[in-house]
């Protein structure tokens, strides 16, 4: 079984045309934050984004726990409960306008979306799931590839999803995306995803926020995966475990029988670095349930460009660095492959 992995499309729409027109593949795992924009317009994204703010300060201040979609509908309802309630019914209305925009506007990109997979993925089953920059997709024409909190079998093996992150997202219609329910209280931990992965056993785990420790840290702030999932992962061993969210943090690595992977994004994106380029996606193949070699790949310019191939060998993980290529990676090829600690691992 051949599985392409790709993960943080981020509105890479062409570039995801060329890649399902030009590879082949059995299954497609396509791991969350498809989109990155809610608008067209640059200057809709700075008001709604402007505007969501004061929404949230004002919530803040108030001392509530809402959504500024809701918030922005109890002014209108109640304008007299708010001091200066001629500005705030204004923003209200203008919150609710540009919120019902981005919403039509996701909406449409994701009928595209199903277009372009329809008619280029050769019949070959294509799953998704939805990040911190999506909507839920059982609203969506996606919805009938959506496996965030499903499972489903393919040629045998069980694949079961959970989408989404624990953050909220700027410039987003918050109330429409996924709510990833894992929270802390008095000590104990409620894990949604630990719960429906213990449920469902799968032997591929498809998440977009990672498993804590495994491809999760960020610059300045260390690690922020789940806990539940990590949870699951300690007594458990899926075949494969594929994830995104993290671009900073990308890499494979096995644990006992496990193989983890962040391909890193697909799509480009600003980060604290500035630019960060996309293309990079994975080909993973398993036989008889087990992935025995990776082939990583980069889409540049509509070319294929082969970065590195990864062996699943007895003894561990061996890389090799496709040398010719490797001053194109927008990648770091020599720390990609990782023994179980983190640490860089045999590669050459």
């Amino acid at each position: 079984m051949k599985i392409l992995y790709i993960t943080d499309i981020h509105d890479a729409l062409k570039e995801l045309r060329v890649l399902l027109r030009t590879t082949e593949a059995d299954i497609y795992l396509l791991c969350g934050d498809i989109l990155y924009r809610a608008f067209y317009d640059d200057d809709k994204i700075y008001q709604f984004v402007c505007l969501q703010e004061e929404f949230y300060t004002l919530a803040r201040k108030l001392n509530q726990k809402i959504y500024p979609f809701d918030l922005a509908s109890d002014i209108l309802r109640f304008p007299d409960k708010y001091e200066d309630r001629d500005v705030w019914e204004a923003r209200s209305v203008e919150y609710r306008q540009l919120f019902e925009k981005a919403t039509k506007t996701m909406k449409e990109k994701y009928e595209v979306i199903e277009d372009i997979i329809q008619k280029y993925n050769n019949g070959a089953r294509c799953v998704v799931l939805p990040g911190n920059y999506d909507i839920d997709l059982r609203y969506t024409a996606l919805k009938e590839r959506d496996l965030h909190y499903k499972s489903e079998s393919i040629q045998q093996l069980k694949f079961a999803g959970y989408g989404g992150a624990p953050i909220a997202t700027s410039g987003i219609p918050e109330k429409l995306a996924v709510v990833y329910h894992e929270s802390q209280q008095d000590g104990k931990l409620f894990s949604e995803p630990e719960d429906f992965f213990a449920e469902t056993t799968p032997d591929v785990m498809v998440i977009h926020n990672p498993a804590y420790g495994f491809f999760d840290r960020i610059p300045g702030l260390g690690h922020i995966g789940s806990l539940g999932i990590r949870s699951y992962l300690d007594n458990h061993q899926p075949s494969l475990v594929v994830s995104g969210h993290v671009h900073e943090d990308y890499g494979v690595c096995r644990r006992q029988n496990t193989i983890l992977m962040n391909a890193s994004n697909f799509g480009g994106v600003d980060s604290q670095y500035g630019w960060q380029n996309g293309g990079v996606y994975a080909e993973l193949q398993l036989n008889q349930g087990q992935v025995t070699d990776i082939h990583l790949w980069q889409l540049i310019n509509e070319e294929h460009v082969p970065l590195m191939r990864i062996e699943n060998r007895e003894e561990g993980l061996h890389g090799t660095i496709i040398q010719e290529n490797r001053a194109r990676a927008s990648i770091d090829l020599s720390v990609f492959v990782r023994d179980s600690s983190g640490a860089p691992a045999d590669t050459e």
